[in-house]
């Protein structure tokens, strides 16, 4: 087995012949697998980023677990589901526990990390529907001033709303509920075709409503939106499955795996197939 890096993040390849393959089971790390001298389960946890050792950790993986995590100083690439975002010190990234997520970033990078369970941020109303927020200017103290007191007060749980509230009015890091519930019926029925008015019932409002509610937050309708999610979806499966083309495209629902090829070409500018070799050569390379 040979080991690669990217950022501080391991990257595990399988190497047979003259062919590298990725691994096809995912790793779902818990907080406890990131945090190893965590002595048992928290609900949540605040750190300094530069202090924390740095976790032995497989690519591709994905979280159990929320986080949020805010670079005051240094640079870099982010990657939320194979969408690079650069690290700046006026950006906060947030991650859900189903996403992907690598990075590389500057060797002098600081900055501050929390981590929610999931029981804990459904309790809190917490689903991240952007992959970051930009601050504004005038919050950046009051923010920072938050993770210091989190940092060192014995009920940091208090902050965590308080946090939140600003993030929200600060930039748009969370949607409307029907958004959030919109896109997350989607992910539950990737494999059936339902038509945009079946998503309005099961959400108990009408089209018309559903429609405009999309297009006034998002600036794409329905029908773009679940595609966009199940675009998404076909890069997991691509990445950390070994389906091929036509059984990633059954699975998500498309009849037609030559109309599955176009569209995703038409939203990726890759095939399937350049999909995947750009995947590996980038991973190969670093």
């Amino acid at each position: 087995m040979r080991l690669c890096v990217i950022g501080r993040f391991n990257v595990h390849l399988r190497v047979s012949g003259n062919c590298t393959e990725l691994r096809t089971k995912m790793k779902v790390y818990q907080i406890t697998d990131i945090l190893p001298e965590l002595t048992k389960p928290t609900e949540y946890y605040v750190g300094v980023f530069e202090d924390t050792p740095d976790p032995e950790i497989e690519w591709p993986h994905r979280h159990a677990f929320y986080s949020l995590v805010w670079f005051t100083k240094g640079n870099g690439i982010n990657v939320i589901d194979f969408n690079e975002y650069e690290i700046m010190p006026t950006r906060i990234f947030a991650v859900n526990p189903k996403q992907i997520h690598n990075w590389n970033y500057s060797t002098d990078s600081c900055g501050y990390f929390l981590l929610i369970e999931e029981p804990l941020a459904k309790h809190l109303n917490i689903d991240f529907s952007f992959p970051f927020v930009d601050l504004q200017k005038d919050d950046l103290q009051f923010i920072d001033e938050i993770f210091k007191r989190m940092l060192s007060a014995d009920n940091q749980q208090t902050a965590i709303p308080y946090l939140f509230s600003i993030l929200n009015n600060s930039g748009t890091l969370k949607r409307s509920d029907t958004i959030t519930k919109f896109k997350k019926l989607v992910s539950e029925n990737l494999d059936e075709n339902l038509t945009i008015e079946q998503y309005a019932e099961k959400l108990k409002v009408s089209t018309e409503k559903l429609n405009q509610t999309c297009k006034t937050e998002t600036g794409f309708t329905p029908k773009q939106l679940q595609l966009d999610v199940k675009i998404t979806e076909a890069k997991r499966l691509m990445l950390y499955s070994s389906l091929n083309t036509s059984e990633i495209a059954f699975k998500l629902g498309f009849e037609d795996n030559s109309y599955f090829s176009r569209i995703f070409k038409k939203k990726t500018d890759y095939s399937p197939a350049e999909f995947r070799e750009k995947y590996l050569k980038k991973t190969k390379k670093s």
